[in-house]
């Protein structure tokens, strides 16, 4: 069963959608949701398969996949063209999306689950529950699978095969959101549940360091020292920079200005080495440091007229003034 092929289509309608400029053929990006099933089957007939709603039904009974149908049905006809093949696959596929609800399978979840992560990220849900169902059914598909015995990082990987979207990067920023609007206990439920499937853990560790903060301070604190000193086993400019944002309002000025040191070999534009004088003095600015912000802002203006694209070298003099101001 191949479940990367619905998501194929899916990313293809997603980025046409953000980028209409793309050349495309217009039944790799139409709205299958949208469509009829009159037109769904008057399509298929223009390629000899002479189905109705009853017929479908009763025929992919026999079958566990939109996939597994689609291969039989096609097997031994080899004059179409594979573009031909892939047109088939995609209006057999939405038949059985929505007549063959009582057997579920994964490339479905899959596509409803793109489907559902898309409209909530143009701000397109009609309601929460849509995508926090979807979430629910994504946490039992993973447990089944672990259950067997399965490594969990294996689990979600394999799922993410079948989707458009990456998935644990929605949830880090799904779980993420939540924390920003007070949500603090479905975000606490959301990374209990999907934390051990995480291929690289700092980041949910940084959600949990995030939810503690509201409760115990000094122990998120000692949680976060702790998580800066393990991630430099693995240096990551995203990540740096994100701990560095939540320390503005709760680091130690020690702790703060030693990431800042690790953080500058991993810059790569100017606009990455402008971004770290920026959190450096909204820090300065709520300690009341207001010499060094002041400083800081002054470096900032100075590299304002830069390239923001332009390659940003370590050894640049503005790194060692940075390191100078921060003391």
């Amino acid at each position: 069963m191949d479940i990367k092929r619905r998501a194929l289509y899916n990313s293809l309608r997603m980025n046409w959608l953000l980028d209409p400029s793309l050349e495309v053929e217009s039944w790799q990006v139409e709205n299958y949701r949208e469509m009829s099933l009159p037109v769904i089957f008057g399509r298929l007939r223009r390629h000899e398969i002479d189905l109705d709603k009853a017929q479908f039904v009763a025929l992919a009974e026999e079958y566990d996949t939109p996939e597994d149908l689609v291969d039989d049905i096609l097997e031994e006809d080899e004059e179409l063209t594979i573009e031909e093949r892939d047109l088939i696959y995609l209006l057999l596929f939405e038949l059985w999306r929505r007549l063959m609800t009582e057997k579920p399978c994964l490339s479905v979840f899959c596509d409803e689950l793109d489907h559902q992560i898309f409209l909530y990220d143009r701000g397109q849900a009609r309601n929460a529950e849509l995508i926090e169902d979807a979430l629910s059914n994504l946490i039992v598909i993973l447990e089944e699978n672990t259950d067997q015995g399965a490594d969990p990082v294996e689990v979600l990987e394999s799922f993410n095969l079948g989707c458009a979207n990456n998935v644990e990067t929605f949830l880090y920023d799904f779980i993420s959101e939540q924390i920003d609007n007070d949500n603090e206990s479905y975000a606490s439920e959301l990374l209990d549940n999907f934390s051990e499937y995480a291929s690289d853990a700092k980041w949910f560790d940084f959600l949990q360091v995030r939810l503690l903060i509201k409760t115990d301070p000094d122990g998120a604190g000692t949680m976060l020292e702790q998580l800066i000193e393990d991630a430099q086993e693995e240096p990551n400019l995203d990540f740096n920079l994100e701990v560095l944002s939540l320390m503005v309002q709760e680091g130690e000025e020690e702790v703060f200005v030693r990431l800042v040191r690790h953080s500058l070999p991993l810059l790569e534009t100017e606009e990455d080495f402008q971004d770290l004088i920026t959190i450096c003095a909204d820090f300065y600015r709520c300690l009341d440091k207001d010499q060094k912000e002041e400083a800081l802002q002054d470096l900032l203006d100075k590299r304002a007229p830069i390239d923001s694209g332009r390659p940003f070298n370590d050894n640049d003099p503005a790194a060692d003034e940075l390191i100078t101001i921060l003391g």
